[in-house]
């Protein structure tokens, strides 16, 4: 870095401290000053790789969501394309995502965020105290980034080079090679990331609802849209939720509303973005009605990649959920209690009427049952004593994840 002395000379900065303030600094301050100077220029780009994943490794400290190779599918566009390795781009995607993510998940706006309102919409996670709540949102802000990681697992597919007379081949190849590799990294994920992955599924379908509103209900494949919606968060990530539910990132045109795909929201229909990932949802759409249809064998077109629940799940009751189908919150019983588990169960206050009714059978009580203890010193046992919280019950079965869950999130 170049700085102008008092005399009229240049000075040249060291180039190491050029390169640690490089580190720091936001990508577009960083690429204005490289263009003001060529040796400044040179010495940027000419390090451009390991500025990238200095910086990756500071703004995503968990090294199991950086990406492995340096490269990202880019989601600034209507079309998806293959950023190069630990490039400038790839740097710009991260603070994308990471914006849009702080933007959903902000939980201090007036009215507040789509996802914010479905979290109060649960009733588990309403009655959770402020503190708790935001590590609840914490948790899904980083269950935004594995579905950000589960999307660019089709890097890792290669494309096999066709040939001048190829034999006739599985057009669905690439496809079903990619949900095998997807596939495969959710079966290893922790049961607290399956959890709060699929809670993320869950809340962005009670969004989605939200957006269409009586035009969901109307629609005979509405309930459908929704199971299609939530898989598309699998396939695309937290791109998915950014295109649908906000999309004044473009312009609205007066006289596009009425155009694009139904499964997209309505005042997503102008946007790039929305009408992109509209048209995914419907492809998930066509292979979920071909899949029950029994149109194609179970190996042919790729199916729905499905979390892969544990055996201890299988149940599939819903608990502290309401029955309502405007709110369609569904997860499986122990998947919730996955989550729930990390936070102390709220004490409710009696309403009035119990109040009065429990002073009444104080007041019942004959002097027969009174008990008469011995004084004796209880100071010693008093500093033993700690406060008992009532939490919610565990699974016997999955008594091993929930002790993993309280030891991942402070409460």
């Amino acid at each position: 870095m170049s700085i102008a002395s008092p005399a009229g000379s240049t000075t040249i900065i060291n180039p190491d401290l050029t390169l640690l303030i490089a580190e720091d600094t936001d990508l577009a301050t960083l690429l204005a000053v490289a263009s003001t100077n060529k040796h400044l220029h040179a010495l940027i780009h000419t390090y451009e790789h390991s500025i990238i994943k200095s910086r990756i490794n500071a703004a995503i400290p968990d090294p199991s969501l950086q990406p492995p190779f340096g490269s990202l599918l880019s989601s600034n566009g209507p079309t998806r394309q293959i950023l190069p390795p630990w490039s400038f781009q790839v740097a710009a995607e991260l603070e994308r995502r990471h914006s849009r993510i702080e933007t959903m998940f902000n939980n201090f706006t007036a009215p507040p965020t789509p996802l914010i309102s479905a979290m109060y919409r649960v009733p588990s996670f309403a009655a959770l105290p402020p503190p708790q709540f935001l590590h609840l949102v914490t948790m899904f802000k980083q269950a935004c980034q594995l579905a950000d990681q589960i999307s660019d697992l089709a890097l890792f597919v290669k494309i096999p080079v066709m040939a001048r007379d190829p034999p006739p081949a599985d057009p669905y190849s690439v496809q079903k090679a990619i949900h095998r590799t997807r596939q495969a990294y959710i079966k290893q994920l922790s049961p607290l990331e399956l959890a709060a992955l699929t809670h993320l599924a869950a809340l962005g379908g009670m969004a989605y609802a939200e957006e269409f509103g009586e035009m969901l209900g109307s629609d005979p494949n509405g309930l459908e849209r929704i199971v299609a919606f939530k898989e598309t968060i699998f396939r695309e990530g937290s791109f998915a939720l950014w295109a649908f539910l906000h999309p004044e990132e473009h312009k609205v045109e007066e006289g596009l509303t009425g155009l694009g795909p139904p499964s997209l929201p309505p005042k997503a229909r102008s946007s790039g973005l929305g009408r992109y990932i509209g048209r995914k949802v419907e492809a998930v759409l066509g292979d979920i009605w071909a899949y029950e249809q029994g149109l194609q064998e179970l190996d042919g077109v790729a199916t729905p990649l499905e979390v892969d629940v544990p055996d201890w799940d299988k149940e599939g009751a819903r608990d502290g959920m309401e029955d309502d189908d405007e709110d369609p919150f569904v997860v499986l019983h122990g998947l919730h209690q996955t989550v729930m588990a990390a936070f102390p169960k709220p004490i409710q206050e009696p309403e009035e009427d119990d109040e009065d009714d429990m002073m009444g059978e104080a007041n019942s009580q004959s002097e027969d049952d009174y008990v008469d203890y011995e004084e004796g010193d209880l100071s010693d046992e008093d500093e033993q004593t700690q406060e008992e919280v009532e939490t919610y019950p565990a699974d016997p079965r999955a008594e091993v994840i929930l002790e993993a869950v309280r030891s991942a999130i402070p409460c």
